[in-house]
């Protein structure tokens, strides 16, 4: 099975919190059985929370463990993404990861409504 990870599951992940079900879906990952796209945004987004001490995480340690990993695949923002993007949401960076996840038929892990309303979405 494949997702993409939105910046609030991929945060909730790193430090703990993620509902039950939606855990489940990462510690499958971690043991091969599904991939987790990571598009770049959601990286970029992690940096700035980190940057401007909105969340507390090891953001290098983050990247190194993200560059050995076979189920937790960065994704860059690219003109065949940006191609895919719909104005639908304002937030140009729910457009990148909507578009990212209908690129690679991925599912979004999301708790965000207005992106569970616009794509394919899983959360609690």
């Amino acid at each position: 099975m494949f997702y993409a990870a939105d910046t609030h599951a991929l945060i909730w992940y790193i430090i703990g919190r993620l509902p039950d079900n939606v855990n489940k879906i990462f510690k499958d990952a971690e043991t091969g059985g599904s991939i987790i796209f990571v598009p770049t945004i959601v990286l970029a987004e992690c940096k700035y929370l980190v940057k401007n001490k909105k969340v507390e995480l090891d953001y290098p340690e983050l990247l190194r463990k993200l560059e050995i990993s076979k189920t937790f695949i960065p994704v860059s923002f690219d003109f065949e993404v940006l191609k895919i993007m719909e104005d639908k949401t304002s937030d140009i960076h729910d457009q990148i990861i909507i578009a990212t996840s209908k690129l690679l038929n991925a599912k979004i892990i999301t708790k965000d409504k207005e992106m569970q309303r616009l794509a394919e979405c899983i959360w609690g």
